[in-house]
């Protein structure tokens, strides 16, 4: 073999020219950059999904709070004449807000003890509630940006009249919404219940 001819061999076997070696790396490229995408993609699909999920939370929680204290508004053991549901207390002229008072924790003829006397309303996305009428108001729950009742009479017609609420409904149907934040974006979670409420409240 000549020493031309050596060379040349030596050339071809020596590996990867520059322009392998560039569309390598641009191939390289197009892997990472899809492997990323991918991994963006599953990370805001995560926290979307929590997001989603915090919402729903939200939502359950308050519903379940203010369906237990519904149920026990108007709870009246001793007789001391309690107006259990006050439909509209801060006097927004929508049912929004609810103040509900009960004797029963424990029974003993006065609203003065824990979770007998307690007001709901909403600022912003924030449930507040006041334990007492002269306490004041603290945060109850975050992330609840919707809350509403409806109140139905014995054959199921509507009361629009905040006076009549106390002695005439028997079912209330609770809305609450939950929202949480996540890349930006705004998720919800409407939930809806009727809650039988006592007769007379």
């Amino acid at each position: 073999m000549t020493r031309g001819r050596w060379a040349r061999a030596t050339r071809s076997q020596a590996g990867f020219s520059t322009v392998g070696a560039l569309v390598t790396l641009a191939l390289s490229g197009l892997v990472l950059a899809q492997l990323m995408s991918m991994v963006i993609d599953s990370q805001r699909g995560f926290i979307l999904s929590s997001a989603s999920g915090s919402a729903a939370s939200s939502a359950r929680h308050a519903h379940l709070a203010l369906t237990r204290l519904l149920r026990l508004a108007g709870s009246d053991p001793q007789g001391i004449a309690i107006q259990g549901i006050d439909p509209d207390p801060l006097s927004h002229g929508v049912f929004d807000n609810v103040r509900l008072r009960a004797d029963y924790n424990p029974p003993d003829g006065d609203i003065l003890d824990p979770g007998e006397d307690v007001t709901f309303w909403l600022s912003a996305d924030t449930l507040l509630v006041q334990w007492g009428a002269d306490a004041p108001a603290e945060p109850y729950l975050f992330g609840v940006d919707s809350l509403a009742f409806e109140y139905f009479d014995r054959s199921g017609g509507s009361i629009v009249e905040a006076e009549r609420i106390p002695s005439r409904a028997e079912l209330v149907r609770l809305t609450v919404r939950g929202v949480a934040y996540g890349h930006g974006e705004r998720r919800q979670q409407l939930l809806v219940g009727r809650v039988k409420l006592r007769n007379g409240g």
